[in-house]
């Protein structure tokens, strides 16, 4: 196997879908994987939703080859998020990868109040994918 530095910008963030808001939430999924699908071929390395437990909470593991293709998402993204925002709450959100691209973020992510995980040196995956 090859190895290679690992250089991803990861956002995962957490969902907690509102009582009786199940279903109206669950339908928006599918259009944030459809826009993705469509706009984001360069700049999206991974993307999907994890969930519901049985307490109805969501995440979603999203993988971006920059800050830029991170933002560039979100905008893709922003009537989508305005509609499961209807239905849960973001409860905790992860920001995760190389310190000089989390820095690029702080600035226009700060009103989602982030918690940022600097990659520690020396992190690499594999080449395979």
């Amino acid at each position: 196997m090859t190895w290679r530095d690992d250089n991803i910008v990861t956002l995962v963030p957490k969902f907690k879908i509102k009582e009786g808001k199940k279903d109206a939430y669950m339908a928006v999924l599918p259009k944030f994987q459809e826009k993705v699908k469509a706009n984001e071929q360069d700049t999206c390395i991974f993307y999907g939703f994890v969930g519901p437990t049985e307490d109805n909470y969501v995440i979603c593991r999203e993988g971006y080859v920059s800050a830029e293709g991170l933002l560039k998402h979100l905008a893709n993204v922003d009537e989508e998020l305005k509609a499961a925002l209807e239905n849960a709450d973001l409860v905790d959100l992860m920001i995760q990868g190389p310190a000089a691209e989390l820095e690029k973020l702080k600035e226009p992510l700060a009103a989602f109040n982030p918690t940022y995980y600097p990659l520690y040196e020396g992190s690499f995956r594999s080449t395979k994918n």
